[in-house]
């Protein structure tokens, strides 16, 4: 069983890449083979716009180091998306990989759309933010989630909204982080891959 995680944060060693830490080791607690994808480290680039993956369906034109791991979310059992809130919206690292994520729908004659993705996936929340209120930047929070979990028939294993992140570092929050290694095992044992 493997379980991907998307990391859209430039730090290394910052909130949401701990968080996705705690996340990927509960995960491995429970058997799975865990692959974090660093997105700011791996040479990626944006929607080329072309369109061809309205023909070629499930597939993004585009080559660079994102291809394999698009191919990879079709078959993983899970994935985590981990993103810091940068200007009040997910990070430029995250917006590059949701608008490719876009070839993971096929559009119906009828309107709407279908996802290339199996179900029985399951999918991780990550966000980390400098504001102290939960509720500042859910539409942004909505949007990842909505399009690169729930709106490809994921089931949403669990999410973490990290506040006030520049005083409140979630290493120093244990609980936190035994909520995030929790949400890394039910990854697993609700995933029906």
């Amino acid at each position: 069983m493997k379980i991907l995680a998307f990391n859209g944060s430039p730090r290394a060693k910052g909130n949401t890449s701990t968080l996705i830490a705690a996340i990927l080791e509960g995960a491995r607690s429970q058997g799975a083979k865990t692959t974090e994808i660093r997105l700011h480290d791996i040479n990626l680039k944006g929607c080329m716009g072309c369109l061809s993956c309205r023909k070629d369906i499930g597939n993004c034109k585009q080559r660079d180091d994102l291809s394999p791991y698009l191919e990879e979310i079709k078959s993983a059992a899970g994935i985590v998306m981990g993103c810091p809130i940068y200007m009040y919206r997910i990070s430029g690292q995250m917006k590059l990989l949701v608008d490719r994520m876009y070839s993971l729908y096929a559009n119906l004659p009828e309107g709407g759309y279908k996802s290339m993705v199996k179900p029985g996936k399951t999918y991780a929340l990550v966000v980390s933010q400098g504001a102290d209120n939960p509720e500042l930047y859910q539409k942004s929070i909505r949007y990842l989630a909505g399009m690169t979990g729930s709106g490809l028939g994921m089931e949403e294993a669990g999410r973490i909204i990290h506040v006030n992140s520049e005083v409140n570092p979630a290493a120093k929050n244990q609980s936190m982080m035994n909520t995030a290694f929790e949400i890394g095992v039910k990854l697993v044992k609700n995933s029906k891959n």
